[in-house]
Order: C-alpha cells, then structure tokens, then sequence
C-alpha cells in the first residue's frame, strides 16, 4: 500500500497544472485497510503530496476505509476502475474536502 501511496505522489508531481489545485490545500489523509488492519497518510501540503505510516497521534482531516484491494483499484490509477472503488470505500469527513480528493485522484488517473 504504501508503495501504491508513493505512485499517487509521483503521479501528482508530474502533473503541474495540479499545484494550483493544490496550493492552500493542507490535509491528512488517513487510508485505512480493514482486512490487514493498516493505517497510511496521503498528506497534501505547499502544493505536493507525500505518504507515509499513519500513526495513532496523529490527526487527519479526511479518513478513506476499505478492504486493500479496493484501495489498490482506488489509488491505482485506472479512471474506470477508480469510479467502481470509489462507491465500495467509506470516506468520512468534510464533504469540500471529499470532493476535493476525488477531483486530484480522478485528474491523477493514468
């Protein structure tokens, strides 16, 4: 997962005209496999992205919970694949930044 996690921060760098988008847009992410009981970060700040473990003290703004293979189709990169994913995941938190992630995952998409 992480590595996967990784993939979607090196997408996102790539694709400049995403840092407009992003500027200003400071949040945790927390990604949470249910079946492997894992817990990662996509955290967005000064205009990137980065990942990494997430750990109990620290707090997010947004939390996306699933099995890890439905994380795997929605952080793969695949659009069809992502819009299927995107119904099978709960995302708990603030509807503008649930929108907001969905717009950057979806433009992120190979």
């Amino acid at each position: 997962m992480g590595r996967l996690l990784a993939e979607v921060a090196t997408r996102l760098q790539k694709k400049t005209h995403l840092h407009l988008m992003m500027i200003g847009w400071e949040r945790r992410i927390g990604i949470v496999t249910e079946d492997t009981k894992t817990r990662w970060h996509l955290t967005f700040s000064k205009g990137g992205a980065f990942c990494g473990a997430w750990s109990e003290e620290q707090s997010v703004d947004l939390i996306v919970q699933g099995d890890e293979r439905e994380m795997q189709m929605l952080f793969g990169g695949d659009e069809l694949v992502y819009t299927l994913a995107k119904e099978q995941v709960r995302i708990v938190g603030p509807l503008r930044d649930q929108l907001k992630l969905d717009a950057i995952l979806r433009l992120t998409c190979k």
